[in-house]
């Protein structure tokens, strides 16, 4: 099995781990108990500090400082179902402090009509805050947040969305 890297960075929502492959980042995680549940379930060996989690942690820490509304950092988007990583690419689609819906976002990948089903994959996104689904929202308000609805509205507050 080859090396998980690892990172974190304390930020105004809390600390922020970030996992990655060579290829790219994997997982993101709010607080360390998701982080410790990770490891807990995968057991991966060969964790070592660096690589592009590293990276990523300098940029999620830029954008909480204001300074960065678009990451760099490779991604790994290997896991998920073929559907789940067709919701995930077009939320890379979605602009700093641009809001969409379920809707809208189940038009563009095609299946429209089935904004649950788009709902549930923005759920288990493992890269909140770099693949937006902070973003999305319900056509009645703002919708659930996997993080919590108060992570959820202090990433649109970053990005101006909500003051």
């Amino acid at each position: 099995m080859s090396d998980v890297y690892f990172s974190s960075v304390i930020t105004r929502i809390g600390q922020v781990f970030v996992t990655s492959t060579q290829k790219g980042v994997s997982k993101i995680f709010f607080g360390e108990r998701g982080f410790r549940d990770y490891l807990e379930m995968t057991a991966p060996q060969g964790l070592v500090p660096g690589g592009p989690a590293a990276e990523m942690a300098r940029e999620i820490e830029l954008y909480f400082e204001g300074e960065l509304t678009e990451f760099k950092t490779p991604l790994d988007m290997t896991s998920g179902t073929e559907f789940q990583r067709a919701v995930w690419q077009n939320l890379l689609t979605v602009p700093y402090g641009k809001l969409t819906t379920y809707g809208e976002l189940a038009e563009k990948v095609g299946r429209p009509g089935a904004a649950r089903a788009v709902g549930n994959a923005v759920g288990v996104n493992p890269l909140p805050i770099v693949v937006p689904c902070h973003r999305v929202v319900a056509s009645n308000g703002l919708g659930g947040y996997t993080g919590g609805i108060d992570i959820k509205k202090a990433l649109l507050g970053v990005e101006g969305v909500l003051t």
